[in-house]
């Protein structure tokens, strides 16, 4: 219970994460990551073999994707 939530908070601390432990951080499919990554401005990079995701970044560009999809509505 205290571990997991000083886990979680560690995690946030870290700036990137690979593409696995950022699927456990925010429970999306990878799936879903990867096209995340393929299709739109995502703060992704890969170096060797593996994805890995800028956390801040992401937080600040789901907030202007959010705010995109509702630009039409």
């Amino acid at each position: 219970a205290a571990s997991d939530v000083y886990k979680r908070q560690a995690m946030v601390e870290v700036k990137q994460v690979d593409l696995k432990t950022f699927r456990e951080m925010y429970c999306i499919p990878e799936t879903t990551i990867l096209r995340w990554i393929h299709t739109k401005n995502f703060p992704a990079y890969k170096q060797g073999h593996k994805w890995y995701i800028d956390v801040k970044a992401y937080e600040k560009w789901r907030e202007t994707e959010h705010a995109n999809s509702y630009k039409y509505a």
